[in-house]
């Protein structure tokens, strides 16, 4: 497979935005080696392997007491923080467990996985999230009633961004 300079810009722009401080790629005919700045050389011999992203699911909103404020929130997190601060008590919230491409359908003129309003099970398909053209199903992780959709269709989500708000449903 040959790499085209937009999918070569893509791929540094993806690891620029994840926790990743060195990053080697390689293909039959292509070798990329990315080293965030500031971040040590690793000797390969005696690397450990990176960890897999966190296990989708929701997660429920809870205020969280700091001793000291932040010096100064990115936007990303303040753009997580705004939506969690907006969402109704009780309800649980699905977040991204990586950084790539937010799809609400399983094709692009397929009807989307789930609608505001619309009732989910624990096991129901709620989004894709394309990585490198791979395409990560995420499940809604818990019974209950789609409340909002927050990530726009084929825009880039960052990891542990709020997607969807979930109404739990009563046991």
């Amino acid at each position: 497979m040959e790499w085209t300079e937009k999918q070569i810009l893509e791929t540094l722009r993806l690891i620029e935005a994840s926790d990743y401080d060195e990053v080697k790629l390689e293909t039959e005919n292509f070798k990329l080696h990315v080293r965030k700045r500031g971040a040590p050389a690793v000797d390969p011999e005696h690397a450990a392997l990176a960890s897999p992203p966190p296990p989708s699911g929701p997660q429920p909103i809870a205020p969280t007491a700091s001793p000291s404020a932040p010096s100064s929130p990115s936007p990303a997190t303040e753009k997580a923080a705004h939506a969690d601060e907006a969402a109704p008590p009780g309800v649980i919230v699905i977040r991204s467990p990586m950084i790539g491409t937010f799809y609400r359908a399983p094709a692009p003129h397929a009807a989307p996985f789930v609608e505001t309003g619309a009732g989910v099970d624990a096991n129901d398909t709620v989004c894709l999230i394309e990585v490198m053209k791979l395409f990560n199903t995420i499940k809604a992780g818990i019974a209950g009633k789609v409340v909002k959709i927050l990530a726009q269709n084929a825009t880039t989500v960052k990891k542990d961004e709020a997607l969807f708000w979930i109404e739990p449903s009563a046991m």
